[in-house]
């Protein structure tokens, strides 16, 4: 009965899933001009100008997409508190490599960023201290 139950749940959000996500899409989206590369998900991006939506209210679960059509998702388990007059992307650095550590979404009190151990999976080099930098995010 069980088996029965998650089959048929799997299958509401799977019919489901593509009207959820676009109703959020818009509604969270803000742009940033990153000019370096930097890693999200465990893939490194190029610098550029970037499209970053919240796909849902109530999972940190963004994605970033650039002009050249290429995109990733990244989930951020960490809720903390953020200032709703700065969006931003927060970096993590360690020498030229930096990961994506922290998103402050336009017109929320709310951040979300990775925690220590997904930080220190994501990041390949570490080279002494990691510096921050944040990019400015506009609606």
């Amino acid at each position: 009965m069980k088996r029965i139950l998650t089959i048929i749940l799997l299958l509401a959000m799977a019919i489901t899933g593509p009207f959820v996500v676009p109703m959020f899409a818009g509604e969270h989206a803000a742009v940033a001009d990153i000019p370096f590369a930097f890693v999200i998900n465990q893939q490194t991006m190029p610098a550029g100008t970037y499209r970053v939506e919240q796909l849902s209210s109530g999972i940190p679960v963004f994605q970033f997409s650039n002009a050249h059509k290429q995109s990733v998702l990244g989930q951020f388990g960490v809720n903390v508190t953020g200032n709703p007059g700065h969006p931003s992307l927060t970096f993590a650095c360690y020498g030229k490599e930096c990961v994506l550590a922290k998103v402050t979404p336009p017109g929320t009190a709310n951040a979300y960023s990775l925690g220590s151990k997904a930080l220190e999976r994501s990041v390949h080099h570490k080279v002494g201290v990691a510096s921050m930098i944040s990019i400015k995010l506009a609606k």
